[in-house]
């Protein structure tokens, strides 16, 4: 685990890991204060919890996804893969041994989120309680089917690429598969392109791991039904870019 710990110790000591943990811990908890919540009090415990998974997605897409760049980028370029190959490390144990001291950093972050939300926006009907615990620990965990994915491919990419454009290509991917990809579906609510269906069809729908709206309107966990559906779906699309990912890493100069 030396190239682990080298690279753990190469985020640590940019210390912008730390910047990121005092945002997403301070602005969920005094951002919701601004407001006129006085007038109604039920929303601000939810818009607690809606901040805090916002910034650890945008602590996602951007900390994470440019950390397993520069990492990549820079342990290719002076060498560093090259020595442990000498070692008898695989490229496989090399980009997993780097993407893992990233989310190590990264789940600094994810504990402050997921401890906000379950102590600082809890409900205090036991039942919804309840519900609010399972759906956090689902949104968790298909975050990580997203982020992680996206993750090996930007420090893949980066042991070949300008450490700019490899990050810039697994966020909009991300981006996209969030945000970009109901653009077209409003269009094709209007529209019955078959082009822009087949776009639709193949794109990533990582919309479907966000469930913000749900904590926000308290609709409670997804079925095991839906979760098992959502899982599978999100795990296909996983496989895949890990295996380009696993394909793209280049442990020599």
């Amino acid at each position: 685990m030396k190239l682990y710990f080298l690279s753990l110790n190469t985020i640590f000591s940019k210390k912008t890991i730390f910047i990121c943990a005092v945002i997403l811990l301070v602005l969920p908890l005094f951002l919701p204060q601004l407001t006129p919540w006085e007038e109604k009090p039920d929303l601000l415990q939810p818009a607690r919890a809606q901040t805090a998974w916002s910034l650890l997605w945008l602590c996602g897409f951007v900390w994470l996804l440019l950390q397993g760049a520069t990492l990549g980028n820079q342990h290719s370029s002076n060498g560093i893969l090259q020595y442990f190959k000498t070692t008898g490390m695989s490229r496989l144990q090399q980009l997993i041994q780097i993407s893992l001291s990233c989310l190590s950093g990264f789940g600094i972050l994810a504990a402050i989120c997921l401890g906000i939300s379950l102590f600082a926006a809890m409900p205090s009907d036991s039942h919804e309680a309840r519900q609010w615990v399972i759906l956090n620990f689902q949104y968790l965990f298909l975050f990580g089917i997203v982020t992680i994915p996206l993750l090996l491919l930007a420090v893949s990419l980066g042991t070949r690429l300008n450490p700019i454009v490899a990050y810039l290509i697994p966020f909009g991917l991300g981006a996209y598969g969030i945000a970009g990809i109901s653009y077209i579906k409003f269009v094709l609510a209007t529209s019955h392109n078959p082009m822009l269906n087949f776009i639709y069809a193949v794109s990533p729908h990582y919309h479907l791991a966000d469930l913000t709206q749900r904590l926000v309107f308290k609709m409670g966990a997804l079925t095991t039904g839906t979760f098992v559906s959502v899982s599978s779906y999100l795990g296909g699309i996983a496989l895949v870019l890990m295996a380009i990912a696993f394909i793209t890493f280049k442990d020599t100069k």
